[in-house]
């Protein structure tokens, strides 16, 4: 029932762009009337409005999709092309070609188009943005190897918060919001100085790798609560792993390689008994 209606929390608003289909209506009568009566730069007013307002109304749409499969984890990042920004345009297109239809004069245009820009991003809002990773530039250090990896990393953090929010245990999610706190810490250092990407590499791979693993199988298979026996295990589990993030965050930023590469076998076999190694 929760998942049913996480997912459908998720897709709803795509429904709002109805609205860019619907409300025009009245210009597709007025265009059959102009056409008929043989009003050709008005139909033509009328119908690029129309036009415009409707292809706002598929750049909404489409804009809206990708941000429900975002927020339901189906893709890692929003979309890269700002279809929002671009559905609000053809509103104020289509909103000033429909005011010089109706014999407005172009400030009275310009005031519709106005209106209706602010009216788009009130109701539809602004368009999600991926993370920004800013890398400082090292001499030796390959940023775009770095970028990539902090990228992957990121997005596992997402994956854990995601799969967190589809367990029903209050504790559980709670333990893991901290988790990924720490996490976004480690990797915001590794930001700052990216040679710290080298002696996190097994953190990056091992830890956060396997922590995602953890948390998406129990979702998937124990998110209301249940045996005891199973919760005591995992809350076990996350109090070594919120123990481990924060050592090290600790020891990444003392530079403390070695402690770094034997705390990181001991979580490794931890996760290999979970048979998740």
């Amino acid at each position: 029932m929760l998942e049913f209606l996480r997912f459908g929390r998720a897709w709803a608003p795509i429904a709002k762009a109805a609205a860019l289909f619907v409300l025009p209506l009245p210009l597709a009568i007025a265009a059959v009337i102009e056409l008929a009566h043989g009003d050709l730069p008005r139909f033509a007013l009328t119908a690029g409005g129309l036009a415009s307002l409707w292809t706002a109304g598929v750049l909404a749409a489409t804009a809206l999709a990708a941000d429900a499969r975002h927020y339901l984890g189906q893709r890692p990042d929003p979309p890269r092309l700002p279809l929002k920004t671009a559905s609000l345009v053809m509103t104020a297109l289509g909103a000033a070609l429909a005011a010089l239809a109706g014999d407005h004069a172009w400030p009275g245009a310009v005031l519709f188009a106005t209106l209706a820009g602010l009216g788009h991003r009130a109701f539809y809002g602004a368009d999600l943005r991926a993370r920004r990773i800013d890398i400082a530039a090292v001499d030796g250090v390959d940023v775009a190897a770095v970028k990539a990896q902090l990228e992957l990393a990121y997005a596992r953090l997402l994956g854990i918060e995601r799969a967190a929010g589809r367990i029903e245990v209050p504790e559980f999610g709670e333990r893991l919001r901290r988790i990924t706190a720490i996490g976004r810490r480690i990797l915001a250092e590794i930001e700052r100085d990216p040679r710290d990407a080298a002696r996190a590499r097994r953190f990056l791979n091992v830890y956060l790798d396997g922590a995602e693993k953890i948390t998406t199988e129990y979702a998937r298979t124990h998110r209301q609560p249940g045996a005891p026996t199973l919760e005591d295990n995992f809350r076990h589990l996350l109090g070594e792993l919120e123990t481990s993030f924060e050592a090290q965050h600790r020891k990444l930023l003392e530079h403390d390689t070695l402690a770094l590469d034997v705390d990181i076998e001991v979580f490794a076999a931890r996760l290999k008994r979970e048979g998740l190694g």
